[in-house]
């Protein structure tokens, strides 16, 4: 799922921010990952807030139609803080609004910075104008990942179920199957889907060959969209629960930590030919690697892959090694009947449960705890911090250098010779959306009524 990161080469430990608050709330346990295997999880590059499609839960401000694209030198700059925040092997999501609605020349000159910089990227999409031709432009230029959001929020015309939209899926992975790129799916988990959960989960299962990550992310009151407060049912047990049913496997969600433990929870399988089986069982062997991975300095382990981590963890503790091949005869055991039908290719799909914070209702400790951060005009802050007043961070003016002096952008009006707020000039109708469209709409049903 992550790809390590730590010490960076002038010596300074970019991990210890993160360890000293987990630290400090009590969320170091054995199989803790932040803070010692990686300085973050991930960080998300904003670059646009337009959006194709009106989600009925969605974390984007009222204003945000008024906020014009991000510029490329920004953004580069803003990708350079991610570097020298986090490190090599830092994952970046490439993210909006909706970033395929950005030229795919702008795409492929952010993977490109990316990858030079020893980082990875991630297109984070609905998927709509994401074509096997972008994709494929995007894979070359070093796009590493691509994460896709589907589900009943979107309000997809012709899809009234999650099941139904397992065509859209299906056609998506499509898109993406053979470009070497990895295929991850989003799904927002509210009232109106929690009962059909254990039916996508299998559908992810039986898909497994294809997709390597899957996230489910609990419904929260924060952003623009017309659904607030999730309904009493919906918890990070019922959702690991229904998980469970659909994937038929004995998930183990609580021998890796990645952050809080209140806000994720991951679990993991390993499948072949249909049958799958949980890699995370042995908690004590679990443990033992992540102690070892711990000790491994950065510059060895750069920006390695899992395998070549793996090997690299072998060869420093044979023991260990023994007791690894041991456990994956095990599970090879398990997946026997399987591995004939895939002719013994085997895949790994990790699987996160994730809950946001509604915006009233912040948490201190998982705020510092946070491993899912937002990259700012003023550096990188919690993705839930962000969301709960996002019109003043994606509304603040950013200083950029230019051949005539320094100037500063503004997201509503621009270049400018100083800094300004934002405009709180009101929308036109045609561009509202979410709960302020709503709003509009029953005061003209109002007014005609009056009429």
């Amino acid at each position: 799922m992550l790809t390590p990161a730590g010490r960076s080469f002038e010596g300074v430990d970019q991990r210890a921010s993160l360890r000293e608050a987990l630290t400090r709330h009590g969320q170091m346990t054995p199989g803790q990952t932040a803070g010692r295997l990686l300085p973050m999880a991930c960080v998300s590059l904003e670059i646009t807030q337009r959006c194709n499609l009106d989600c009925s839960l969605c974390y984007l401000s009222d204003r945000a139609e008024a906020a014009r694209d991000v510029p490329l030198p920004i953004l580069l700059d803003r990708i350079g803080m991610v570097h020298s925040h986090y490190g090599a092997g830092t994952s970046i999501q490439i993210s909006g609004g909706d970033p395929t609605l950005r030229s795919v020349d702008d795409l492929e000159v952010l993977c490109r910075h990316i990858r030079s910089l020893g980082m990875r990227s991630c297109l984070m999409t609905n998927g709509i104008r994401a074509t096997q031709a972008m994709l494929s432009r995007l894979a070359a230029a070093g796009l590493d990942d691509f994460a896709i959001h589907v589900d009943l929020t979107q309000e997809r015309k012709g899809y009234s179920s999650e099941v139904a939209l397992n065509a859209v899926r299906s056609e998506y992975i499509a898109r993406a199957r053979g470009l070497g790129l990895r295929i991850l799916f989003n799904t927002t988990i509210f009232d109106g889907n929690i009962a059909e959960l254990p039916d996508l989960a299998r559908f992810f299962r039986e898909n497994a060959a294809d997709i390597d990550f899957v996230s489910f992310q609990m419904q929260a009151d924060t952003g623009r969209g017309i659904l607030r407060e999730r309904g009493d049912e919906i918890t990070q047990e019922s959702v690991m629960r229904s998980v469970r049913e659909g994937m038929g496997v004995a998930l183990d969600f609580d021998s890796v930590s990645v952050g809080h433990s209140e806000c994720n929870r991951y679990a993991s399988i390993i499948s072949a030919g249909g049958v799958a089986t949980s890699p995370l069982s042995n908690r004590r062997l679990v443990t033992d690697v992540v102690d070892t991975l711990e000790k491994i300095d950065a510059r060895e382990r750069g920006n390695l892959d899992v395998m070549r981590i793996a090997a690299r963890l072998v060869l420093r503790k044979p023991g260990l090694g023994l007791r690894i091949a041991a456990e994956a005869g095990r599970w090879l055991w398990r997946l026997r009947s399987g591995l004939i039908r895939s002719r013994g290719r085997v895949r790994r799909m990790g699987i996160l449960v994730h809950n946001f914070m509604d915006a009233s209702k912040l948490d201190r400790a998982r705020c510092e705890s946070c491993v899912f951060m937002v990259m700012t005009a003023e550096g990188p802050l919690s993705m839930c911090v962000h969301n709960a007043d996002r019109d003043s961070h994606v509304f603040a003016p950013s200083r950029i250098e230019t051949a005539e002096g320094p100037k500063w952008w503004n997201a509503e009006t621009g270049f400018e010779d100083v800094a300004k707020g934002a405009d709180e000039t009101p929308l036109p109708f045609k561009r509202l959306k979410g709960r302020q469209r709503a709003k509009a709409e029953m005061a003209r049903t109002t007014a005609k009524g009056a009429r």
